[in-house]
């Protein structure tokens, strides 16, 4: 499922302290490790909802369907948050998460950036 993530407006939102990346630097440690398990149904867990329709859209049942991209894992070094949505850095992997009541979700994952374009995504919702 490849598309594209626009986070031009991102930036004009504004950052918040340091403290409240945390959460958002466990949900993207906890998808980058269900990524190098191969865990689909953990990863479909910590999916937006709108990215575990689309990653299921071809027919498959999400947690097959994400198992058969190839996505990157790593460590989160760089965090950028704003308001309810966030960027996470691992190396060259980018993921783009949102707050839900449930905590934080991936809503953008396998994302490369493209100078002047949106990022192109492997999963995004």
């Amino acid at each position: 499922m490849a598309g594209t993530v626009a986070v031009a407006g991102l930036a004009a939102a504004g950052c918040t302290a340091t403290g409240e990346r945390e959460p958002v630097r466990e949900a993207a440690r906890a998808w980058f490790a269900a990524a190098a398990a191969r865990d689909g149904a953990a990863l479909c867990d910590l999916l937006t909802p709108a990215a575990a329709r689309s990653v299921a859209a071809g027919g498959k049942a999400c947690a097959e369907a994400v198992g058969d991209i190839s996505l990157p894992t790593g460590e989160p070094a760089e965090v950028q948050l704003w308001s309810g949505e966030a960027q996470v850095r691992a190396g060259t992997e980018t993921l783009f998460l949102t707050q839900f009541s449930r905590g934080w979700r991936v809503a953008a994952a396998g994302c490369r950036p493209r100078p002047g374009l949106p990022y192109d995504c492997d999963v995004e919702g």
